[in-house]
């Protein structure tokens, strides 16, 4: 390896550090899938250097996780993990967190599922396309998403790049722009090419999104990715072998921008 990053000692939820002695291991796989408490607490409790703490420790693992550890999956460990990496701090794993973006990636799911209902069986190439005020404003948002993720990739701060993915795909694509294609799709009066040019873009962003997510969430991207890929003419056995997107500058839109702020406001 030419490049090792090193990050920060992972401690328990109180600050502690994480020891079989202490009886405050979490295994990841635990984590992942999930585990029964009388399983959980005869892990930490067998094979104990002091074998009298076993009460004490049953006892705190009782109360911290009252019924066990439910299975959050890989995507949102990992996740978790990128959020909580600020350069030369100790992280204090917090299991809430990882529940939040649980719940984040259940939101792409959703939000994939919105995007294939009003994309698949469409003929989105060739055609005239009107881009609407929304449209404008969620390549702008892309555009400067892209920007921010790779200024944190280049310095190793994950958890800033993590958090602008965050941000934009729940907060901006999720909350507000797929808010904004439903009058434009669902009304029946509206214009071909409006609604041609909402299409192409749910899908283009998506697509692209996925790909900045990818290194961060593997598993749930690449299902999804296999779906929505052809639809945009991309064609490759795994999202692993894409290409990163490409910067277009032309796509920022200050006046969108201040356009959709103000619609926020009110």
């Amino acid at each position: 390896f030419h490049t090792v990053y090193v990050h920060g000692l992972v401690r328990d939820g109180e600050g502690q550090k994480m020891s079989k002695s202490k009886g405050n291991v979490l295994d990841p796989i635990d984590l992942i899938d999930g585990i029964e408490l009388d399983a959980l607490v005869n892990k930490r409790t067998t094979h104990l250097m002091q074998p009298q703490l076993a009460s004490k420790i049953e006892k705190a693992t009782r109360k911290q996780f009252p019924g066990g550890i439910p299975g959050y999956g890989t995507d949102a460990l990992r996740y978790t993990f990128y959020s909580l990496a600020s350069t030369g701090r100790d992280i204090k794993f917090d299991i809430g967190r990882m529940e939040g973006y649980r719940n984040f990636c259940n939101k792409i799911w959703n939000a994939s599922r919105y995007v294939l209902s009003h994309t698949e069986g469409h003929e989105l190439y060739p055609g005239e396309a009107s881009l609407s005020l929304a449209d404008r404003w969620i390549q702008s948002r892309l555009e400067a998403t892209l920007s921010e993720v790779e200024a944190a990739y280049d310095s190793y701060r994950f958890d800033l790049a993590s958090q602008s993915l965050y941000d934009f795909v729940w907060n901006e694509f999720c909350d507000w722009y797929l808010e904004l294609s439903k009058p434009l799709l669902w009304d029946k009066g509206s214009a071909a090419a409006e609604q041609l040019a909402a299409r192409r873009t749910l899908v283009e962003v998506l697509e692209q999104a996925l790909r900045m997510l990818h290194p961060f969430m593997p598993f749930l991207t690449e299902e999804v990715w296999q779906t929505i890929a052809p639809l945009v003419g991309r064609q490759g056995d795994s999202i692993m072998l894409a290409p990163w997107p490409e910067r277009c500058p032309e796509k920022l839109d200050g006046e969108s921008e201040e356009e959709i702020d103000w619609l926020k406001q009110i």
